[in-house]
């Protein structure tokens, strides 16, 4: 099986199935390219207590055109992985937080760039109150003779005051934009959670 058409079957797959939870994993396994490190030391004051991350329903992927069914699927951009990493700076605590994903071509698909509008912000959860909030463009080139790209995103650091427990206080949000506006018509199905 070649790779365009082991990626065009997984994203016919994904069409069938639907969004994708993106997973999360602790900031220093992430890639040096993003500002991570893939040695064992933390960061100087690094916490291991930091906000879960909370990928909300439908916006996860976006897909083009929206709803379209299998055969008709134009490209679809997910994100795929989220780390963060939290550090105490006096009395606030401030999170870096990193984002991979990827485009894929559907069978109706052709190269060139896509990409969409990533939010990344924090959350109080006694209130679900927004503390930060912050978009960001992300593009992925799709080459000629090529089905998929990969995207990353490392975002400015959010930082809120660190009174309590951060993992009880706060949640980290991540996803598209375009994405939360889609999920807004349809009736609430919860959110769903990366593991801490």
């Amino acid at each position: 099986m070649n790779k365009g058409f082991a990626g065009l079957a997984a994203l016919v797959l994904l069409a069938a199935s639907g969004a994708q939870e993106a997973t999360a994993f602790d900031f220093p396994k992430w890639p040096e390219a993003l500002g991570g490190k893939k040695e064992s030391p933390q960061t100087p004051g690094a916490t291991t207590d930091c906000p879960v991350i909370v990928a909300e329903d439908g916006a996860q992927m976006l897909r083009a055109p929206a709803g379209a069914d299998a055969a008709s699927v134009h490209h679809q951009v997910s994100i795929k992985n989220i780390a963060r990493e939290c550090i105490l700076n006096g009395d606030q605590i401030v999170i870096r937080v990193g984002v991979e994903g990827d485009a894929m071509l559907g069978p109706a698909g052709a190269p060139g760039s896509y990409g969409g509008t990533i939010r990344v912000a924090l959350r109080q959860t006694k209130d679900d109150s927004i503390v930060s909030s912050k978009n960001y463009r992300i593009n992925a080139v799709i080459p000629a003779n090529g089905t998929r790209a990969d995207f990353s995103l490392l975002a400015e650091p959010l930082s809120a005051p660190a009174n309590g427990k951060a993992q009880e206080e706060y949640e980290v949000l991540v996803g598209f934009t375009e994405g939360l506006a889609d999920a807004a018509d349809k009736p609430a199905r919860g959110r769903k959670k990366g593991r801490r």
